[in-house]
């Protein structure tokens, strides 16, 4: 395809950031609202969804999970969002060329699962050559409709790089080499944020009178807290539905969701103290962490008291204790209500996506599945901006010179300074801040 004839003058911000206005007012905005911020927070949602979704899919087809067509569905409604927000830049066209392409690794990944699955090399052989098709399609796509401000070369590498995190934890994990499954799953969950960073960033440039830059160090910030906030999501959903079905790789994905734990905590630490992060950790493994571990296992042999009890320890219990640490510990900067609301709305989702996992409602599940994961970007958003606002020197832009768009690869958080790793230990603190969760929220 001549990927010249989808190049269009930029419709503008409005469908992609409702209610936003040019990069002209980008001055009057919160820093980490911003239309360049918006945008790549936006990329930041739909692509890294993508990836935990591409790599559940291809972990029930083979386990022939009787969840794997709801999987694969979800899947591709994530692909389907993905077309307004390209429209909004490169029209019509550029929208559904940009699906068309993205389509070819839904199919590729799905295909190379089942074909692993099934012993087939020949149809492994296929899937992988589909998947090659969509990188290079996809690096000419960027490389032409960013007007070579994403150059192909270096966006064609940062998607081989993406496709190989994608295919190896699979491939560790149909092997039963769990732990390095999950070390490379958290590894491609860093490195997709890069693809954000780098796909805002071409485009601020290309339209300056859209969007502002993308990549300051709120931007980053941001970034960075929406990161940690999903990862937490995705983690959850894994460990629990592995502790449910009593698999395998249980301990390895319960693993995982422990590095994610800690990188909270060691946060905390660096601000509060070790004693403080203690108390943290405490209150989040006792309550949080190993009750999720409960409700699975209570689930799982149908024991429904221990399921209520469990249920109502995550979204009652836990809720108001970590509402009330953290109303305390701010010094009432988070209304009390609102905390305590937020933890709610977080847990709820968690609960609800398992327990419909659980009944066998599989659509259901996914359905408030990808409305908690929208959950944890909506806290990122709230999250960083209460911290920028409440430290603004530590976010002045005064960090090094932005580096050329290179590709995709990279994590959100290479060009943020020590300070910045530090403040993001008040993510943990302003958990629950305040912040109008969109509960109803559904991208499908």
């Amino acid at each position: 395809m001549n990927w010249k004839k989808v190049m269009v003058p930029v419709l503008g911000a409005a469908l992609l950031v409702p209610g936003m206005g040019t990069a002209a007012f980008a001055d009057e905005l919160p820093p980490t609202e911003t239309t360049g911020v918006e945008l790549r927070a936006t990329l930041d949602s739909l692509l890294s969804e993508h990836y935990a979704l591409a790599v559940d899919s291809m972990m029930k087809i083979y386990d022939e999970d009787e969840a794997a067509e709801a999987a694969m569905a979800a899947l591709d409604a994530n692909t389907a969002d993905m077309e307004p927000v390209i429209a909004s830049v490169y029209g019509e066209e550029g929208g559904a060329a940009f699906v068309e392409i993205f389509d070819k690794h839904n199919t590729g990944t799905d295909d190379y699962a089942a074909a692993v699955k099934a012993g087939d090399e020949e149809m492994q052989g296929e899937a992988l050559d589909e998947i090659q098709s969509f990188v290079d399609d996809m690096g000419a796509f960027l490389g032409t409709a960013t007007e070579g401000n994403l150059p192909e070369d270096g966006a064609t590498e940062a998607l081989r790089q993406h496709e190989d995190f994608v295919q190896n934890t699979f491939d560790l994990y149909a092997a039963g080499d769990f732990e390095a499954a999950y070390t490379s799953y958290l590894e491609g969950f860093t490195q997709i944020f890069g693809a954000g960073s780098a796909i805002s960033g071409a485009i601020s440039t290309q339209f300056p009178d859209q969007f502002s830059d993308p990549n300051t160090p709120a931007g980053d910030f941001r970034s960075t807290v929406n990161r940690i906030a999903a990862e937490h999501f995705a983690l959850a959903q894994l460990s629990m539905t592995k502790g449910y079905n009593g698999s395998d790789d249980f301990d390895f994905a319960d693993w995982a969701q422990d590095q994610n734990t800690e990188e909270f905590r060691a946060a905390l630490a660096s601000v509060y103290g070790e004693e403080a992060s203690n108390q943290f950790a405490e209150l989040w493994n006792n309550e949080h962490i190993s009750v999720q571990g409960d409700l699975a296992t209570a689930a799982a042999a149908d024991d429904q008291a221990a399921v209520e009890e469990a249920t109502s320890t995550l979204t009652s219990t836990f809720a108001t204790d970590l509402g009330t640490f953290l109303n305390s510990a701010t010094e009432d900067r988070m209304p009390l209500d609102e905390t305590i609301a937020g933890v709610q709305a977080h847990e709820t989702s968690v609960v609800d996506t398992f327990q419909q996992y659980a009944a066998g409602d599989y659509t259901a599940s996914y359905e408030s599945y990808r409305t908690g994961y929208a959950i944890m970007f909506d806290i990122g958003k709230g999250l960083s901006g209460a911290v920028v606002d409440q430290f603004p020197e530590n976010f002045e832009n005064t960090a090094p010179e932005k580096m050329p768009a290179t590709g995709l690869g990279g994590t959100a958080g290479q060009t943020n300074t020590m300070v910045l790793w530090i403040t993001l230990s008040l993510m943990i603190l302003l958990a629950a801040g305040t912040i109008t969760y969109r509960q109803s929220k559904n991208q499908q």
